[in-house]
């Protein structure tokens, strides 16, 4: 499902609401302007029936002047003065009545009442007549448009702060400790804010307690190692003094290693982003194997690749190093080329999915005593540089593959 953004949906909710009100607005000026049509036909067809009932009756001309005037109305008596003005003048409705009918006609914005009274052309002009003004609908749309607009702006202002409060929780998540996500006032946002600072004031002082806690480790370690390193090479020539020897460079190089994973999985290692070729790249991870040349098969381009020289090596090596454990023949085969390099033994299909070996401490049945952070280390090595890493049985092989 597609995320979307509070603010957006917010925003569409308003434009949404605010198109509505406008369509309810533009349709209720419609009606609102046949109300008023309307008003104006049943008051003029009340006059005119009045009109031709004083008439049939044989009222006098002064009453139905008086008539005229309290319907304000205006009786034209000059022929010609009615022609002129009927001229050109556009029918809005004819009502027939038992003595003739009754027209209603517009000329502009005047409107006139012509009656035939058996023959007898009587014509009056509306004088209270008031063309229609749309003018107080639209004042009323706009004044809800504004209070709308004014809610929108209060709301969007008041979780305006969730916008800093998500770039700070990002960086966060990109390994920036030193931040701070604390947003003053009393609201909830607020409040939350101040909890995730809290949290990560926490969790700040955890991570520092444990790089130095990791750093004494290493201190520790390194400092015997040194001291064992160069005892063994004053011992006499041997196999006795090489066998030892390595045992304490493999030693060493496992405790840097340790250090170096422990840098990238707190975002702390600086990548030394440089072509490298892949004769390189292997020649390095056997020496850092430790291991004979010889244990192995390559079938290796000469092509280059951009990445980290020293995290890549590692990865390679922790994958010679899985091959030589757990294939049956403690050999391997590399094929490398421009898109992906891969590690092949023979050996028996992995029980599980690779998703379960690339956790921390994870090891199979037959796992030999070890780190236990071999895949996981290549997975991370991996998607620090953007590759994948993939797994793959054929003709009972086991075939790990760096993807670039």
């Amino acid at each position: 499902m597609r995320r979307v953004s509070i603010f957006v949906f917010i925003t569409a909710i308003f434009a949404i609401a605010f198109l509505a009100a406008g369509t309810a607005f533009y349709f209720y000026s419609i009606n609102d302007r046949f109300r008023h049509n309307q008003m104006v036909v049943q008051r003029n067809i009340l006059f005119a029936q009045n009109i031709l009932l004083r008439v049939e009756r044989g009222d006098t001309a002064e009453q139905i002047m008086e008539t005229t005037r309290k319907y304000g109305m205006r009786w034209i008596l000059d022929p010609e003065q009615g022609k002129s003005l009927l001229m050109g003048a556009k029918l809005l409705g004819r009502q027939p009545t038992p003595s003739g009918f009754i027209d209603m006609l517009k000329k502009g914005n005047r409107i006139f009442v012509l009656i035939n009274a058996r023959g007898k052309l009587i014509l009056f002009e509306d004088m209270q007549f008031k063309p229609y003004d749309p003018m107080i609908v639209w004042i009323y749309f706009a004044l809800t448009a504004f209070v709308m607009l004014l809610i929108f702006w209060a709301i969007w202002f008041k979780l305006r702060p969730l916008k800093y409060l998500q770039r700070c929780i990002r960086k966060f998540g990109e390994g920036e400790l030193n931040i701070h996500c604390r947003i003053d006032g009393t609201d909830e946002i607020a409040q939350v804010s101040q909890a995730i600072d809290e949290a990560i004031g926490r969790i700040r002082t955890l991570i520092q307690s444990r790089n130095l806690f990791i750093r004494n480790i290493m201190h520790e370690l390194k400092t015997p190692l040194t001291k064992g390193l160069l005892t063994v090479q004053m011992l006499p020539e041997g196999k006795q003094k090489d066998r030892l020897e390595r045992i304490f460079m493999r030693l060493d190089a496992t405790v840097s290693e340790f250090g170096t994973i422990e840098q990238l999985s707190s975002g702390q290692f600086p990548l030394n982003i440089r072509p490298i070729t892949m004769e390189d790249l292997v020649d390095q991870a056997i020496d850092l194997a430790m291991i004979d040349r010889e244990r192995g098969s390559y079938d290796i381009e000469p092509v280059r690749i951009e990445g980290d020289f020293k995290l890549l090596s590692i990865a390679l090596k922790n994958l010679i190093d899985n091959a030589i454990k757990y294939s049956p023949d403690k050999r391997f085969h590399i094929v490398a080329d421009d898109k992906a390099i891969v590690v092949e033994s023979r050996g028996d299909k992995l029980p599980h999915p690779l998703n379960y070996y690339i956790q921390p401490y994870t090891q199979g049945e037959e796992a030999i005593s070890g780190l236990g952070l071999g895949l996981y280390i290549v997975e991370m090595i991996a998607k620090v540089h953007g590759f994948r890493f993939k797994y793959d049985y054929r003709e009972g092989k086991n075939r790990f593959i760096i993807e670039f």
